[in-house]
């Protein structure tokens, strides 16, 4: 009879779950209008979405309008935050299925975009559980799935695993003849190999991308795939050439090519062209890129001595900088902000969950009682049931606090050997500095030393063309000095440092010399100390996403 009691509960509150959750037709107008939109002219999709006002639809129609509001937000690259309520209805309301898979995505790019990477992971993973393989919509949103993972993935330096979602992501889209989303693929994955420090299978995937969003006339993603093109060569014509093809195809959301083009035009010594570019991108509305076109502009005004407005340039740069520092601490704010609203709200649901169970359980249990005569043994049998369950909880809780003692013993002798290793590395960067001062030794005995030597006493002030510099016979001459002396220190930078260029290794050796930036530009066959400083920002750079 007990059992009996449970099956009757459990089917009353099926027929519940079915009458509340019954999925109807979306009808109105509107909404069909702006779904119709929203691949083709998804500002339009926008604007009439945000003319409905939801409370003069139903229930599945409102939670569709939240549905496309998300995604024609999150088409014109604006903040998904305002949609997360209407993104949570949407989970809790559809049981399975295309639109529940969407809201999970939409959900999980919030998150990743919040720094809430294991929730959006959570999200991503449990959206792809919704999709098929045939479908060539779902196809679509499992492809877009991917590709934000391959991201994800990318930004925490996995390069295996975002290499493989990218695959799959180009798997995926290929299969439903997605081009748009080729493209963007392709061009994430090349910037993966850049970061991996592959040029020329990173410019290989570009251009890849570059022939399908040619094709669909995209000039958002044109522009950044040539903008990303200009990031992956050295050489400075084609930092110019697909720079101000980037330009051309989209000026507001490729400053950051003007950036390039202008850096291109100083180290060519070409401060007026430099300064119109960098003035150009000075009219982003990034404040980032802003800072950096005021550093190239007082680059500029270095270059051309006039000093007193490069301090100008200087100071605007310090409050640009100063501007971002407070912009990501309120951004931090905001996300502690969200992650206890989040919570609240979760907690809030649970107890509203939890409420209407225990109504329906008392309701239940109020008719039941009435046409059961043998109630006074269901409750013993209950009470039992609630010993047997505080017992268990007893237990539980003994055997909660032991593990959380072996966790703070596992996490203490972790700290412990990561100390060791600090201590183990700091012995072996001095060993290595050590050694590489003793090669300085040996390397200021060399005819090419005495060569180098002779050439830093030049007056810096005299024309550049009058500047004497290491022919090639002698940059080879000491290149080969300093491979074979400073061997085993460029072996340990290789090891440590295995994104570094054979250059970059030359370049840290004279480093140690002590030489000036003009001397070791000399020593390159230049007469630039600007590609000196450059080579030492790439060179930080490398370093930093080791």
């Amino acid at each position: 009879m007990f059992n009996r009691l449970n099956n009757l509960l459990y089917g009353f509150w099926g027929i519940l779950i079915f009458v509340s959750c019954n999925e109807k037709k979306v009808e109105d107008g509107q909404l069909l209008r702006a779904e119709a939109l929203m691949a083709s002219s998804p500002d339009s999709s926008y604007r009439i979405l945000r003319s409905v006002s939801p409370k003069t639809l139903s229930k599945p129609e409102q939670i569709h309008y939240g549905l496309l509001l998300a995604e024609a937000t999150d088409k014109k690259y604006l903040s998904l935050l305002p949609c997360d309520s209407l993104l949570n209805e949407a989970i809790r309301y559809y049981n399975g299925g295309l639109k529940r898979a969407k809201a999970l995505m939409y959900k999980g790019r919030l998150q990743s975009r919040m720094n809430m990477h294991k929730e959006a992971m959570e999200n991503y993973f449990a959206a792809l559980k919704e999709l098929g393989e045939t479908d060539k919509e779902e196809l679509r949103i499992k492809g877009m799935i991917y590709e934000d993972l391959g991201n994800l993935y990318s930004d925490q330096v996995l390069t295996e695993k975002s290499t493989e979602m990218f695959q799959k992501a180009e798997d995926c889209f290929a299969r439903c003849a997605y081009k748009a989303g080729l493209a963007s693929v392709a061009n994430d994955a090349g910037w993966n190999y850049l970061l991996q420090g592959n040029a020329p299978l990173a410019r290989e995937h570009m251009k890849k991308g570059l022939e399908f969003a040619l094709e669909q006339n995209d000039s958002a993603i044109i522009a950044t795939i040539y903008h990303n093109l200009s990031c992956s060569y050295e050489d400075m014509d084609s930092i110019l050439f697909y720079g101000k093809q980037s330009l051309a195809f989209s000026k507001s959301l490729a400053s950051k090519s003007a950036i390039m083009i202008g850096y291109a035009y100083l180290n060519q010594e070409h401060p007026d062209s430099a300064e119109y570019y960098f003035r150009q991108a000075l009219r982003d509305t990034l404040i980032e890129t802003r800072a950096l076109a005021l550093y190239g502009l007082k680059d500029v005004m270095d270059m051309e001595g006039e000093l007193r407005q490069a301090l100008e340039y200087l100071e605007d740069y310090s409050v640009a900088m100063d501007s971002i520092y407070f912009h990501k601490q309120s951004s931090e704010i905001e996300r502690k902000i969200y992650e206890h609203e989040a919570e609240m709200k979760l907690y809030k649901d649970k107890v509203e969950m939890e409420r209407r169970h225990l109504f329906l359980i008392i309701f239940c249990l109020l008719v039941i009682v009435f046409a059961v005569w043998y109630v006074q043994r269901v409750r013993r049998r209950k009470k039992i049931l609630q010993l047997e369950y505080e017992r268990d909880v007893a237990s539980l809780k003994a055997d909660i606090a032991g593990l959380q003692y072996y966790i703070a013993s596992l996490r203490m002798k972790q700290e412990q050997d990561k100390a060791k290793i600090s201590e183990k590395e700091r012995e072996i960067r001095k060993l290595a500095d050590e050694k590489a001062e003793l090669c300085n030794v040996i390397f200021k005995k060399t005819p090419i030393y005495r060569k180098v030597e002779q050439l830093s006493r030049q007056e810096k002030t005299k024309k550049k063309q009058d500047l004497r510099i290491l022919l090639e016979d002698e940059q080879r001459q000491l290149r080969l000095t300093i491979m074979d002396i400073y061997k085993d220190y460029i072996a340990y930078l290789r090891e440590t440092y295995p994104k570094y260029t054979e250059n970059d290794y030359i370049f840290l050796c004279l480093s140690l010399c002590g030489w000036d930036d003009f001397t070791i530009a000399f020593c390159f066959g230049n007469v630039n100390k600007q590609i000196v400083a450059q080579r030492r920002h790439r060179i930080k750079q490398k370093s930093e996403a080791q």
